[in-house]
């Protein structure tokens, strides 16, 4: 009798704990940050202490006391019964959307190949209440951020001749991409006349009277690897006149291709991204 009584006072004593740390939610009454905060500690600190945190604290703080549910789902039965499965424990992209409505079009319109392979936002980004010391929340910079599914495109930084600073440093992939949408800065091969390269390139910004063609229709893609090459011009060809003769396979009888003055196209070619003084791209 006497250990029965003192399993049911322990039961008791447990049960009483579980009140005092997480009280019962009331029918209709809002679970608030506060509420989770008792059980869910340091993710509570961390979340006030981070980016998002901070943001909806300069807006109301009746927004962020709704934080939690906000992303998470309706907190009463998760309150009454803490298991894994009354919860939302990883918000879907239209979560995030609630606040970054200005990705909307981007995330709907965006690169297809994100949008079949169902990327979501926290697959590239930290959620709300995990400290991050990259840009954005992102997981990671984003060279090895994209590079650990762009894995081509990563290789190629490693060529001789890339798009790095110094020997090891490749440019941030989002200094020339937009991964939320096929703006100015989403995918290269649809801007048109150079398009975001032009930035740093300005020299080949144009316009000129005598366009080169290619360039018109692919932008610089059409020549260049925007990544990396084994051409110190990051051509998609290690030569220059393999390149030109993918194209100008009709070259002119007397370009006699045996004799090494004719296969160096740009000794007379000089406008190879265009001229305004002559259609042959002479300068």
């Amino acid at each position: 009798m006497m250990r029965r009584m003192i399993t049911m006072l322990a039961g008791f004593l447990v049960g009483l704990t579980a009140l005092i740390v997480a009280p019962l939610a009331r029918a209709g009454e809002p679970v608030t940050a506060d509420t989770c905060a008792t059980c869910h500690v340091d993710v509570a600190a961390a979340f006030l202490a981070g980016p998002h945190g901070r943001a909806m604290a300069k807006v109301s703080h009746k927004i962020l006391e709704r934080a939690c549910v906000a992303c998470h789902g309706p907190g009463t039965a998760h309150i009454n019964d803490p298991s894994t499965t009354n919860i939302v424990q990883r918000p879907t992209s239209k979560v995030c959307l609630q606040c970054h409505a200005d990705r909307q079009a981007g995330l709907e319109l965006s690169t297809p190949a994100h949008v079949r392979n169902g990327v979501a936002c926290l697959d590239c980004h930290q959620p709300g209440h995990t400290p991050s010391n990259v840009a954005h929340m992102l997981k990671a910079e984003p060279v090895k951020l994209c590079g650990s599914c762009h894995i081509t495109e990563a290789a190629a930084f490693n060529l001789p001749y890339a798009h790095r600073e110094g020997a090891h440093h490749p440019f941030a992939c989002t200094e020339c991409h937009d991964p939320h949408g096929q703006s100015e800065r989403g995918r290269l091969k649809m801007l048109a006349n150079g398009g975001v390269c032009i930035r740093c390139h300005t020299g080949k910004a144009g316009p000129f009277v005598y366009p080169h063609p290619p360039r018109e229709v692919d932008g610089c893609v059409a020549c260049h690897e925007p990544h990396g090459s084994m051409n110190p011009w990051q051509l998609t060809r290690r030569n220059v006149s393999d390149l030109c003769l993918e194209c100008h396979a009709d070259v002119a009888a007397f370009h006699d291709l045996t004799k090494a003055r004719y296969r160096a196209c740009q000794t007379c070619h000089q406008g190879i991204h265009g001229s305004n003084r002559d259609p042959r791209l002479f300068e």
